[in-house]
């Protein structure tokens, strides 16, 4: 459950997810700073050189991530993580902001588009601020609904043991022990891997709801699993008998006939890969 979790926010930092954050965050950057009046072509270039500079800050960011998830889980101390995720974190990528901004004005723009200016010392750098504290917002919630699913899923998921009957006691079979299930006077048996016989007060109906596709309701009276057939083979009138492994149980029959309306079900049942 740990690793579900972890991946669903890390999907975040992946491809096409990063791009899109990239190119969302760089827009909107955009939109802020320039409002998209007077654009020439330099302001493409200026664009180009933020959604770069903003892909190398979101990995700076990735990576903190990736560190702080081997050494404060956010599963393990949720409050710890979020502190320093909210202090340490963000500073450390506001000044690899601060540091890629300048670089890259001195490679690409000779020091001429920033030069250590007030304008991006003050406003610019407040709204790199509210980027990440919103990226922060999006990957704690992100971890909150993944968790949230991942619990409920445990609460949901069924019960794969069966309560049966051994004469005078009760005693839960997995499914995955269980090879068949038949129906004789009325009542219910099930037939585990070691042959054993037990009886079960659900219906052949309602067992069939609970086992899964590892089993074929033959017809009004069996449902098998591959692990008990023996043979089969073409009947008349497009039927097909399957003799079965008894072991010495007296009341199962050796040989069953699925019904003629069945027998492509069963053909492609049992050509398949559940056991």
């Amino acid at each position: 459950m740990r690793e579900a979790t972890k991946t669903n926010q890390d999907l975040l930092f992946k491809r096409p997810y990063i791009w899109i954050v990239t190119l969302s965050v760089t827009s909107l950057n955009f939109l802020i700073t320039y409002n998209f009046e007077n654009l020439d072509v330099q302001h493409i270039y200026y664009y180009l050189v933020d959604v770069l500079t903003t892909y190398l800050c979101i990995e700076f960011y990735a990576m903190g991530i990736h560190w702080m998830n081997k050494r404060v889980p956010l599963y393990k101390d949720f409050v710890k993580r979020v502190t320093f995720q909210l202090t340490l974190h963000t500073l450390s990528v506001i000044i690899c902001t601060l540091l890629l901004n300048e670089l890259f004005d001195h490679l690409f723009f000779e020091g001429q588009r920033l030069s250590l200016s007030f304008v991006f010392y003050t406003k610019d750098t407040l709204v790199a601020l509210l980027f990440i504290l919103l990226l922060h917002m999006i990957y704690f919630g992100l971890f909150l609904l993944s968790n949230k699913q991942n619990q409920e899923s445990l609460h949901l998921a069924p019960d794969t043991r069966i309560k049966l009957k051994d004469a005078f006691t009760f005693k839960l079979l997995d499914q995955k022990e269980i090879i068949g299930v038949y129906s004789l006077l009325g009542i219910t048996y099930v037939v585990d891997t070691g042959y054993n016989k037990f009886s079960s007060e659900l219906t052949l109906k309602e067992m069939e709801a609970l086992l899964g596709n590892r089993f074929f309701r033959a017809n009004r009276k069996f449902i098998l699993s591959k692990t008990i057939i023996d043979a089969f083979e073409s009947g008349s009138y497009g039927k097909i008998e399957v003799s079965l492994k008894t072991h010495n149980i007296v009341d199962l029959p050796q040989k069953i006939v699925v019904s003629r309306d069945k027998a492509a079900q069963f053909r492609t049942w049992i050509s398949g890969d559940s056991y």
